[in-house]
């Protein structure tokens, strides 16, 4: 499906079904239009990079209802103009269309892939306002020294939390961006910076909840919410057959695995639950100590998987891309002080680390491809 149709009343007011399928899952989304061809629905895609791939089910009311959250948040009108960077089956480009339609307003989308000149020309052409981007595009912008357009009043930063000093030196180049939280079960975005902390320096957080949205922390600290924009369900197939299984419990809140702090209307996102590990019995968490690793290293291209060990529990290893400037003491710098639960077990390289088309590490493609990596030695 291409922009232009997703921006005119008759989809927005149809009761069929839409499977906005990624590349190489095109089978999939037509087995379940099939099985759901008379239902009104959205579906979008996971990645399963944290889990095993499913799929996601909107109505089109949910979408909407995220759109008009996030148009009020950013005071869009029919004067914007939206400039789309993202893939369409993702739910954050198709948000971006979304928006485009609920306000009344024109949406342009960026031809012949990302490219970060070509993004720069285009929004200078069109005169764009408005734009949802990702950290690894940004970092594109901030690396070539890019100067903003003077048309742009905001972009929309998710599919991740933005490195604050890139973030601040791409205020510096006049790139108008925010930073914000969501999730493909969200619709789009759950919590976004404001107009008024564009002048202030650039956070990554705490961030102001969108009023759709109610939150609360579960037992273990991960983040729990309901609102009007959430996803109807799961699809996912096993033992041969494809499945549905309810996203939100019977009061309507959906638990993630998100640990977050919550305070005044606004929430930090401190990790996942999912990325603690028992390594000789004790919890240990990845996602820290990969964050640690990249300061170490001033480096921002690494992922320390988690493997199972028969001894251990769990092993670490160190996934870095092959062009990094190796220091044939690496093992060792990245180890050094640390208890032996900490330490890392080996490193290892690849040509480059697999992506999400939200720019996301897919750890899932990397371990699929991990016994084709080459061992650093680096004793």
């Amino acid at each position: 499906m291409e922009t232009p149709e997703l921006t005119r009343r008759e989809f927005w007011a149809s009761n069929e079904c839409c499977v906005m399928a990624p590349p190489g899952r095109e089978a999939e989304g037509e087995e379940i239009c099939e099985a759901f061809e008379d239902q009104e629905s959205v579906f979008f895609a996971t990645s399963g990079s944290c889990g095993s791939p499913k799929w996601v089910m909107f109505q089109r009311r949910a979408l909407l209802a995220s759109a008009a959250a996030v148009n009020q948040h950013l005071e869009v009108s029919e004067c914007d103009r939206f400039m789309l960077a993202l893939p369409l089956y993702h739910v954050g480009g198709f948000g971006v269309v979304a928006r485009s339609y609920a306000a009344n307003c024109s949406v342009t989308t960026l031809e012949g892939g990302w490219d970060p000149r070509c993004f720069k020309e285009a929004v200078e052409l069109d005169h764009s306002t408005l734009t949802s981007l990702v950290p690894t595009q940004v970092h594109d912008l901030v690396a070539l020294g890019l100067k903003a357009p003077r048309s742009l009043r905001a972009i929309i930063v998710g599919g991740g939390k933005m490195n604050e000093e890139e973030g601040r030196l791409a205020r510096e180049l006049g790139w108008p961006v925010l930073q914000s939280y969501g999730m493909t079960e969200a619709g789009s975005q759950i919590a976004t910076a404001d107009l008024a902390s564009l002048n202030e320096p650039f956070r990554a957080g705490p961030l102001p909840i969108l009023p759709i949205w109610k939150c609360r922390t579960s037992a273990e600290g991960c983040l729990e919410f309901r609102g009007p924009a959430l996803c109807e369900c799961y699809i996912q197939r096993g033992r041969g057959e494809m499945f549905c299984r309810g996203a939100s419990n019977k009061a309507g809140w959906f638990s993630s695995s998100d640990l977050v702090q919550l305070r005044g209307g606004q929430v930090t996102v401190n990790g996942r639950a999912d990325r603690k590990v028992k390594i000789l019995g004790e919890l240990v968490d990845v996602e820290a100590m990969e964050s640690e690793i990249k300061d170490c290293l001033n480096y921002e291209n690494v992922c320390l998987l988690a493997l199972p060990d028969s001894r251990r529990g769990t092993r670490l290893v160190l996934v870095i891309e092959e062009d990094f400037n190796r220091d044939p003491g690496l093992l060792k710098k990245v180890n050094r002080g640390k208890a032996g639960i900490f330490r890392i077990d080996e490193i290892r390289a690849v040509a480059q680390l697999p992506r999400t088309a939200m720019g996301k590490i897919d750890s899932g493609a990397l371990r699929k491809q991990f016994g084709s990596s080459q061992n650093i030695q680096m004793e």
